[in-house]
């Protein structure tokens, strides 16, 4: 907190008038950020009559435009860093933003496995593995290292074009078949 108020200029105390606790600054911040989060593109794309493979593209470049700015990835070093010491900094994290984007992405994966086009034995794992394919790319490395470029649009469309097809060989089932 005393690093927080030194580097917002404001004193210790207040800051603490605001934020009665360390979990509640945190509160706030993850409040914020989620906000920021286009669940609606998510939703929107999920129940139009958009193609899976457009469906897919638009949650894809949602995600990872998301997670492409270096204040995403500093504050996931920052849950990370503070979990250990703070589990409710993590299920704060995990509960008020990444999980309504993942459960909108696997609500639209189990209504794909219900299609005869499809084989998902597994529509949750499915989607877990669309959306890290995306976030590994996006985000895993920046975490270790300040040494690897944020990706630009470009890549990011490349990425998620490429989850995409992924995804498509994995559990499209082609015509022939059927």
């Amino acid at each position: 907190m005393e690093q927080i108020a030194l580097q917002s200029g404001v004193a210790r105390r207040t800051l603490y008038n605001h934020f009665s606790s360390k979990k509640a600054l945190f509160d706030a911040t993850i409040s914020r950020m989620w906000e920021r989060m286009p669940l609606t593109p998510i939703v929107d794309a999920t129940s139009g009559t958009q193609s899976p493979q457009e469906v897919l593209q638009t949650i894809g470049l949602t995600i990872a435009k998301f997670w492409t700015p270096p204040e995403a990835v500093a504050f996931v070093r920052l849950v990370i860093w503070e979990s250990p010491r703070f589990p409710e900094i993590g299920t704060s994290f995990l509960d008020g933003g990444t999980e309504p984007a993942r459960n909108a992405v696997k609500k639209y994966v189990r209504r794909l496995s219900r299609q005869r086009d499809f084989r998902i034995a597994d529509p949750d794992l499915a989607a877990a593995q669309f959306i890290d394919v995306i976030l590994g790319e996006v985000v895993l490395g920046r975490l270790a290292t300040s040494n690897i470029s944020t990706p630009d649009e470009k890549r990011r469309a490349y990425v998620v074009k490429e989850a995409v097809a992924l995804f498509m060989a994995r559990y499209h089932v082609p015509s022939a078949e059927k």
